[in-house]
């Protein structure tokens, strides 16, 4: 039997929750906003690759991803989204939000979910084809892969010292490419959320491992008590 919603609750409260969970997914109807500058710009995106775990906040389930997507990063160290305002109680781009903001209804998901299943947007929607930054988010998948730092987490943390030189050279390489896209190519280092994904050490740290530098400079790996 459907629940029926008292007829007070039924409208929007600007309580913030849904803003708390996590900044939203951005589809194809959301490439206008972007391009025109006025919603928001890379620097405000992270891409979530193939093969990382993430939160799905309608199934509300961790799990691996199929496909990219991109969405609106979190703050504070939280996913609470970059464009909420807690001091103001509510969306600073209100007028420019994201397809899923629009749709959200805190009482139905139905129109939530409709619009969840058009397609994503990726990074090659707003990389031009050709450009130079394609080359290297490749390489960068190729030698980063997320399945494989998920597969090499535990071992690398718990004495397996072939897992953990494998695990330092993925790490090491993400670090570089964060540093050396910026400098050679001018662009602000917030955007490499967008480029590059989430960082290789923020991925691992799903697995409770954690990165730390010994005395020779070799980097170490350590299951993150609970």
């Amino acid at each position: 039997m459907k629940k029926t919603i008292p007829e007070q609750e039924q409208s929007c409260t600007c309580c913030g929750d849904c803003c708390r969970s996590g900044g939203p997914s951005l589809h194809v109807e959301d490439l206008e906003i972007i391009r025109s500058g006025v919603g928001p710009g890379l620097e405000h995106m992270v891409t979530i690759r193939s093969g990382e775990y993430a939160y799905d906040q309608l199934r509300n389930r961790f799990a691996p991803i199929d496909g990219e997507f991109v969405k609106l990063k979190g703050t504070g160290g939280s996913w609470t989204c970059i464009f909420f305002s807690e001091q103001a109680g509510h969306c600073t781009i209100y007028e420019h939000r994201p397809a899923e903001c629009r749709a959200l209804d805190c009482h139905d998901l139905t129109a939530l979910e409709e619009v969840h299943a058009h397609e994503h947007v990726t990074r090659r929607h707003l990389i031009p084809e050709g450009h130079p930054l394609l080359e290297l988010i490749d390489e960068h998948d190729r030698q980063c892969p997320p399945r494989r730092l998920a597969e090499l987490a535990t071992p690398a943390a718990t004495g397996d010292d072939e897992a953990a030189a494998e695990l330092e050279t993925m790490v090491r390489y993400d670090d570089e490419m964060r540093k050396l896209i910026p400098e050679r190519s001018g662009m602000d280092a917030g955007a490499m959320d967008f480029i590059l994904g989430r960082p290789a050490r923020a991925l691992l740290r799903q697995f409770a491992t954690a990165v730390t530098i010994e005395k020779n400079g070799r980097l170490a790996f350590r299951k993150i008590s609970k």
